[in-house]
């Protein structure tokens, strides 16, 4: 994840007065510093005024974009989903085992990969803690993921270029495979599939689905 704040080596935005942003780039802005206030702070550590703060704009602009505090939590569920896979966008120019590498986003660098594990050792943690929140990260994350992979098959499928009698299970399947069945049943960290070279092994893994799922001919 990515930000227009420039944060100092301790976390902390640089004095100053802040640009003047359009509401998008508040809301980015918003989502950001959350994400790194959850991940150092964890979630019951975290203020709305911490986050105003982070982000360097005024509460009332934090309330108006955001309701409170759980709110918040969902969105940087979806954000930190849309590190995890890009989807929806357009692949139909790939092959069908590189449109999955770019989906689910295997060769992202290590500071990226860094960052998403940071904030996903929190979700883990804080859903024990707070049972609440798990309703919410299974529908922004898990589920929101299989619903949008779900549609991609699924088109896939129409153009012909996959045989896909079962989308919703397919692609369950698929985040599976890259994400670990029991990731999120583990007491620690969640580890995810593939080891060392979990980039070779994720490829190696598409290309046994996608010519499972490719047509038949004759």
């Amino acid at each position: 994840m990515t930000s227009d704040i420039d944060f100092n080596a301790n976390g902390h935005p640089p004095r100053g007065r802040p640009k003047l942003r359009s509401d998008e780039g508040n809301s980015d802005a918003i989502l950001h510093a959350a994400a790194l206030l959850f991940t150092q702070r964890g979630y019951a550590g975290t203020t709305m005024s911490d986050v105003a703060a982070t982000a360097r704009m005024s509460l009332q602009t934090v309330y108006r974009l955001y309701a409170g505090k759980i709110d918040l939590f969902a969105a940087v569920v979806a954000l930190h989903r849309r590190s995890m896979i890009a989807l929806p966008g357009n692949f139909d120019d790939l092959p069908v085992e590189e449109a999955l590498a770019r989906i689910f986003l295997i060769d992202i660098d290590a500071d990226a990969e860094r960052e998403r594990q940071a904030l996903m050792e929190i979700f883990v943690s804080e859903m024990r803690q707070f049972p609440e929140l798990r309703p919410i990260f299974m529908r922004e994350g898990a589920e929101r993921a299989n619903d949008l992979l779900t549609q991609w098959l699924e088109s896939q499928d129409q153009r012909g270029l996959l045989n896909v009698p079962d989308a919703p299970t397919t692609a369950k399947l698929l985040l599976d495979v890259v994400f670990g069945a029991a990731s999120m049943k583990m007491s620690t960290a969640p580890e995810w599939p593939g080891g060392a070279d979990r980039p070779l092994y994720l490829r190696r893994c598409f290309k046994l689905l996608a010519d499972g799922l490719r047509p038949r001919q004759g």
